[in-house]
């Protein structure tokens, strides 16, 4: 394939790939505990920032595995097996880097601050929503009691949630790229 192998190229695309959804997943959390955008405002830079960020992790997750794809040598092929395999290996490593990166946000901006920044959130929600009362006091109370999330946790939580997402494109970007072994060269 390359000088680099399959773990150099994976760990290269991941780590690429988990810098920019950390980026934006950092960005969504301070806009949501950050009390003085409004809730109008903050709602729509979300907006605008999940849509980017959903177009940059299917743009970049296509581009890794197609450039991973050509480099494969065209006697071998490049089968849909090793573009679903490839795909999901950085799928996980980003999922690893942004779970890395919520728990680092949560320990600099603190826990507490965190809560106090979510609840102020629900409330602003639940004043728009009359009748909701008894819901939202619950909503707070679910989230105020909670235990704060080790590393481990966040990890975990943002692993799933980028192993999923990352097979379900993987299924249709390994389809894609792949490519045929070429046994007889025409050349």
């Amino acid at each position: 394939m390359n000088k680099t192998g399959f773990w150099g190229d994976a760990l290269r695309d991941g780590a690429i790939l988990g810098v920019v959804m950390a980026l934006s997943r950092v960005l969504e959390s301070y806009l949501l505990v950050d009390l003085e955008f409004s809730l109008d405002r903050m709602s729509v830079i979300v907006f605008v920032e999940m849509i980017a960020a959903t177009v940059a992790f299917v743009w970049l997750l296509h581009r890794f595995t197609k450039r991973r794809a050509m480099a494969a040598p065209m006697e071998e092929g490049f089968p849909y097996g090793s573009g679903l395999i490839y795909a999901f290996t950085i799928s996980v490593l980003t999922g690893v880097i942004v779970g890395f990166a919520s728990y680092l946000f949560i320990e600099v901006v603190g826990y507490q601050n965190y809560v106090d920044g979510y609840v102020g959130r629900i409330d602003q929600m639940g004043a728009m929503m009359p009748g909701s009362e008894a819901l939202i006091d619950d909503l707070v109370e679910a989230v105020e009691s909670s235990p704060k999330p080790s590393i481990f946790d966040n990890i975990l939580a943002s692993v799933n949630n980028y192993i999923i997402t990352g097979t379900i494109l993987g299924l249709i970007i390994a389809r894609m790229v792949r490519r045929e072994p070429q046994i007889f060269n025409k050349e």
